[in-house]
């Protein structure tokens, strides 16, 4: 039996390759992603897709539930600087408060 492995931001660049990687060492992959940056076509058609957000502590639960995850990789933070300068509050809410959601 393989591991199940929950993908928070697969698809974006670095998550989307890291579940690319997970599927081909036999790993079964959940992506949770809310398509803020990512983009649903670079998520590998092997693994599950659900679209909403890390701070939707029901969903998170459900996702892992349902699913029967056995691990979490955590992508779904905000990166780009400029942006980051920019609104830093909304980094901060993404990055800081939502995963303590």
């Amino acid at each position: 039996m393989s591991d199940v492995v929950l993908v928070t931001g697969g698809a974006g660049y670095i998550g989307s390759h890291t579940v690319y990687a997970l599927l081909d060492r036999g790993s079964k992959v959940v992506v949770l992603d809310n398509l803020s940056t990512g983009v649903r076509a670079q998520v590998g058609t092997d693994a599950v897709f659900v679209q909403g957000d890390v701070a939707d502590a029901s969903l998170v639960k459900k996702t892992i539930v349902d699913h029967g995850v056995d691990a979490v990789i955590h992508f779904a933070g905000s990166i780009v600087v400029p942006e980051s300068v920019k609104d830093p509050l909304a980094y901060y809410d993404n990055n800081v408060v939502k995963p303590a959601a």
